[in-house]
């Protein structure tokens, strides 16, 4: 059976839903400090340079959390961007076989953002204690 464009949208987007949920506050509050870590040296960055500074586990989780960077770019068009793809490299990822991987620079509104729930996260394990 053949699905109909619409039909094939709703299972993506139930299927990215599924995905989101596998990646933990951990593995956020993770890889918002190496994002916001990487940015400051200026250079662009992406899974490469993700690859090599957080463990597997994480890692594997980091496509998910710059799409949601991304994807948050989309679904709110009236705020700025958060991220800004300026370019693709070959991963080192063995794995991979040479595919291609987008390379971002993180804009203001995306170190507000991040910065913004880094302070959300200290303000809720105050409120807990």
């Amino acid at each position: 059976m053949t699905a109909t464009p619409e039909q094939a949208a709703s299972w993506a987007a139930a299927h990215l839903r599924n995905l989101y949920s596998t990646v933990t506050r951990w593995d956020t509050a993770v890889l918002d400090q190496v994002v916001l870590h990487l940015a400051d040296h200026g250079q662009p960055f992406g899974m490469n340079q993700i690859r090599q500074i957080v463990p597997d586990d994480v890692c594997r989780k980091a496509g998910l959390y710059f799409h949601a960077l991304v994807s948050h770019d989309a679904l709110h068009p009236a705020e700025p961007q958060l991220l800004r793809k300026v370019g693709e490299e070959v991963s080192i990822n063995q794995k991979a076989r040479g595919k291609r991987v987008n390379v971002y620079v993180l804009t203001r509104a995306g170190r507000k953002y991040i910065q913004d729930r880094q302070a959300a996260r200290i303000e809720q394990r105050k409120a807990a204690a």
